[in-house]
């Protein structure tokens, strides 16, 4: 039977091929219709490979970090351990919380702004490459 620790292993090892394969191939496909002139369509997989990036970057710095000894001892002076910790993949979470209402995040502020960003402007590019091909196709 696979322990918790195995599970999370492994999903950060496939978010971490995908992050370097995906990419990759994204990006060489969206540069190929960049040139051929659908700007759109290569928008929309540029975007995609670099959401890809933003957000498994963001994920294994969050997984490198110690809560259980982040949250007693550098998180807040004096140490004080946490009472309870919130963690989520999306939006990414990490968060110790005390009684007391304070909180100390370890995903920077500006990361989850960051990947609705490139979702946004994928979806973004995602509609206009519909709008076109449908525009191409009527007008062809």
């Amino acid at each position: 039977m696979a322990h918790q620790g195995d599970v999370t292993l492994n999903f950060i090892a496939a978010v971490i091929l995908a992050a370097l394969v995906a990419p990759v191939v994204l990006v060489g496909r969206g540069v190929g219709l960049w040139r051929r002139g659908s700007h759109w369509a290569a928008g929309l997989l540029i975007s995609a490979g670099c959401s890809i990036v933003v957000y498994a970057a963001a994920l294994l710095f969050v997984s490198s970090v110690d809560f259980a000894k982040s949250c007693g001892h550098e998180a807040v002076l004096p140490p004080q351990n946490a009472d309870w910790f919130e963690e989520g993949s999306f939006p990414l979470t990490a968060t110790c919380h005390w009684d007391g209402g304070r909180t100390y995040s370890f995903v920077p502020a500006f990361v989850n702004p960051m990947i609705y960003a490139c979702i946004g402007f994928t979806l973004l590019c995602a509609v206009m490459a519909a709008r076109e091909h449908h525009r191409n196709r009527h007008t062809s």
